[in-house]
Order: structure tokens, then C-alpha cells, then sequence
């Protein structure tokens, strides 16, 4: 059974080797969950929007240090909380 943790783990594997098609795949997967976590944390629509556009871009440029070591939602998550936590401030 293929499960989203077992296909992240594969799209970041291609993602990594320059598979642009799975890592426009991996970003589109957790566009709107990294969305809804923004609205919850900064309250604001916009504010929302742009944290998550931000959050993606340094998920995207910091793949190559993602070492499989937990699941990539939890990597992703660590960095949409730190980025929103900075956004608050």
C-alpha cells in the first residue's frame, strides 16, 4: 500500500536528483495544508498567502539538506513554524 509518507519519500528522492515534475508534485501536495497552517497561525489572508509562497520557496531551496531522517511533512513543518513564528514577531 502506498501511503503519502511513501510517495513523499519518493518524490523528494526525484526532487532531489532534479525531477522538476516531483517537486512541482511535492509542492502542490502540501500547498494548501502549509496554507492552512499560516491562516491559523497569522490569522490574515494575505498575510497567509505570502507566508506560504515564502514557507515553499525555502522548502524548495533547502531540499537538498532534507536528509529522510523524519517524514517530510514533519521536516516541512518545522520550517512553516519557524517562518510564521518570524512573521509574527
Amino acid at each position: 500500500m502506498d501511503t503519502a509518507a511513501d510517495s513523499d519519500h519518493g518524490l523528494v528522492h526525484k526532487a532531489q536528483s532534479g525531477d522538476l515534475d516531483a517537486l512541482d508534485a511535492l509542492v502542490r501536495r502540501h500547498q494548501s495544508w502549509v496554507f492552512n497552517l499560516a491562516l491559523r497561525m497569522v490569522w490574515r489572508r494575505d498575510a497567509a498567502e505570502d507566508a506560504t509562497q515564502e514557507i515553499l520557496i525555502k522548502a524548495v531551496t533547502k531540499l537538498g539538506t532534507f536528509k529522510g531522517q523524519s517524514a517530510f511533512r514533519t521536516w516541512l513543518h518545522r520550517i512553516s513554524v519557524n517562518h510564521l513564528l518570524n512573521v509574527r514577531k
